[in-house]
């Protein structure tokens, strides 16, 4: 069962959605519970652990989330990572470094949905994210 909520739209937000509704010939409400669902996307499907870990983020402030758009890799894991994604190419891993790829691939898969739901976080609150550029330029000054 859901919530329900009663809401006074400017008109300046109405009468697009309005107009919106009327082309998808769906009541305005569904548009704007489709508007809502896309702007924080669901953690359904995850691991309940992700989903803790990713949910713990929205009480984040905004500066920790914009600090944690920066983190990244450690280099010495990336160049491990990049050898064995080599290596495997041609089917040469033993067991313990298929192991230790899988590994080093949750490690980054981790960081990289910990980063995207920083962004969707941030940009839900209104908040501008730094361009590709930006971030590049912001990630060679904190290491």
């Amino acid at each position: 069962m859901g919530q329900t909520i009663t809401l006074d739209l400017p008109d300046q937000f109405y009468e697009p959605i309005k107009r919106i509704a009327q082309t998808m010939a769906q009541p305005i409400e569904s548009v704007l519970l489709k508007f809502i669902q896309t702007s924080l996307p669901s953690l359904d499907g995850l691991p309940a652990e992700q989903i803790a870990q990713l949910t713990k983020l929205e009480t984040w402030d905004n500066n920790a989330l914009k600090q944690l758009l920066l983190k990244t890799v450690p280099k010495e894991q990336q160049q491990e990572l990049e050898s064995l994604l080599q290596k495997n190419k041609f089917n040469s891993l033993s067991n313990q470094e298929q192991k230790r790829l899988a590994i080093l691939q949750d490690a980054v898969n981790q960081i990289m949905l910990q980063k995207a739901r920083a962004a969707v976080l941030l940009r839900f609150r209104g908040q501008r994210l730094p361009t590709l550029a930006e971030l590049r330029q912001l990630t060679m000054v904190s290491e």
